[in-house]
């Protein structure tokens, strides 16, 4: 697997490759590290897809809203490069704050039709312009064929769509499904500073979601994510952020069931740890 901490040595890389097999197809996986089953998921996809797979490590300072949450991010690199070789990533790209934003670089204000102001957005102000901004240096950069994000951050997926549809940037966005804890939990790099106990205990976000998934087309939505919201509050240490149903593509709440593609997304503060987790309706 080759390392590489500059745009420049990924280009070379790259074009090096694309000299040798003009139609390879390349894979990128951006990630912040702490990789785990989640991660690992979306970069196997991306090698069964691709002819080459890039995967990144960069804890973007842009998209935390707290300093202290930034800090606060796990970076077990050492882990992460083993990982990344045990599964046969081609690449893994590691570059710092000054090679992603360089002086020369404004940070940009995408005109999102308001998805980056909702929900996450809402609750973390700037958030999805700090992820965008980013990810469009990424993709402009290397210029993927495709591009692999997990599920569990179905508003970032939403919003990278659009950001695609809106810049030229052409790559595909890949979604992979939420890889899942053996209680149901939804894997995330945050689940380790949750105590064992707590680990365990919090099966009860998604069992949330299956309520509202279970129940919405005989009691209806409304009912259903009361039914819903109550069984999270009855966890002690449990703080719910939000708990909606939305169309999947507009983000747009719903509160009524008419034959939309719907989702269920939700974010709970537990034992001082965000979660986030969601299920698709229809």
């Amino acid at each position: 697997m080759h390392i590489i901490k500059r745009f420049i040595d990924l280009k070379r890389l790259l074009d090096d490759k694309q000299r040798r097999s003009p139609n390879q197809i390349v894979g990128f996986v951006p990630t912040m590290g702490a990789l785990h089953e989640g991660h690992i998921s979306l970069i196997k996809e991306s090698c069964t897809d691709c002819d080459m797979s890039i995967c990144s490590i960069f804890v973007n300072p842009t998209q935390f809203g707290e300093s202290n949450d930034l800090e606060k991010y796990p970076k077990p690199i050492e882990k992460d490069i083993e990982l990344l070789i045990d599964i046969g990533c081609d690449v893994l790209f590691l570059p710092t704050v000054e090679e992603v934003y360089p002086p020369s670089y404004t940070q940009q204000n995408f005109d999102l039709i308001g998805l980056d102001i909702v929900f996450e957005g809402k609750s973390r102000v700037g958030h999805f312009q700090g992820v965008c901004n980013v990810i469009y240096r990424f993709f402009d950069q290397i210029k993927p064929h495709r591009a692999y994000f997990g599920q569990k951050d179905f508003q970032q997926t939403v919003v990278v769509k659009k950001l695609v549809n809106i810049t030229s940037l052409n790559t595909k966005i890949c979604v992979v499904p939420i890889k899942r804890e053996p209680n149901g939990l939804a894997m995330s790099s945050r689940n380790v500073r949750l105590s064992d106990n707590g680990r365990k205990k919090a099966a009860f976000i998604n069992e949330s979601l299956r309520l509202i998934k279970n129940n919405f087309r005989e009691i209806g939505l409304s009912k259903s994510i009361d039914l819903a919201k109550k069984h999270i509050l009855k966890y002690d240490n449990a703080k719910l952020d939000y708990l909606v149903v939305a169309e999947t593509d507009t983000l747009k709440g719903v509160e009524t069931y008419e034959n939309k593609k719907l989702v269920a997304l939700t974010a709970v503060n537990y034992e001082g740890v965000r979660l986030l987790d969601n299920i698709i309706l229809t």
